[in-house]
């Protein structure tokens, strides 16, 4: 059986154009489609800016390189080379390209790996009071070698922990309210989905409501 992955693909905005009348200001990059893409689909980025050329940039890859007015939108097919960080950037030709956008980092998943669970300890107040600290465990298959903890996306590892015997635990202190999930890699390599997501309130915080679009695994749907 051929080896399947999803690209999760997350980033944030810079406000600014970039091009032949402001060389200096910068574009702005986005993801166009859901942020788990599936091998064999297409991750489809889009860069936004006056051109008239876009350039998107990779670390596994070359530049590619569009011409076009406002935006340029880049179809990539998701392999495993398809993971890392891309920018894109605005060109007038023959002049130099501008300076890069927001990065938007891409991360290559597995969906056949079993969803690993994360979970705080069964006592843990919740509320959590601000200043105190919390442990919450990501368990996987015995297999699993390498967990990952995140707050809200990939840009946002919290910790990477290597262990053997299917769980890790993870000390955050003072941790900031949000939505946070696992990941695990078993011994072979390969990446897990996201663990469902877990909601970790702090006293004093604003409520974080649930998002429905959160990506992750199947049975997580309705709650968390």
């Amino acid at each position: 059986m051929g080896t399947h992955v999803l690209v999760l693909v997350l980033g944030c905005w810079v406000l600014g154009p970039c091009g032949a009348s402001s060389p200096l200001e910068r574009p702005q990059l986005k993801s166009l489609v859901e942020p788990w893409v599936p091998v064999g689909q297409h991750l489809i980025l889009q860069c936004l800016g006056p051109g008239p050329s876009f350039i998107l940039h990779g670390n596994r890859s070359e530049p590619t390189v569009i011409a076009a007015k406002e935006f340029a939108t880049f179809t990539i097919v998701a392999t495993t080379a398809a993971a890392g960080v891309y920018t894109c950037s605005c060109q007038d030709p023959p002049g130099p390209p501008g300076p890069p956008s927001n990065p938007v980092e891409v991360v290559v998943t597995d969906p056949h790996l079993e969803c690993p669970k994360l979970s705080l300890p069964p006592l843990q107040p919740l509320p959590v009071p601000q200043g105190t600290n919390v442990t919450v465990v990501c368990k996987g298959p015995p297999r699993a070698a390498i967990f990952r903890l995140y707050r809200g996306g990939p840009a946002g590892i919290v910790g990477q922990v290597g262990v053997s015997g299917g769980s890790a635990s993870f000390s955050l202190q003072s941790p900031k309210q949000g939505a946070y999930v696992c990941t695990y890699s078993p011994e072979g390599g390969g990446v897990s989905l996201p663990s469902p997501p877990l909601l970790l309130l702090v006293e004093g915080e604003a409520a974080t409501p649930k998002d429905p679009n959160w990506p992750g695994c199947s049975h997580w749907k309705g709650s968390y």
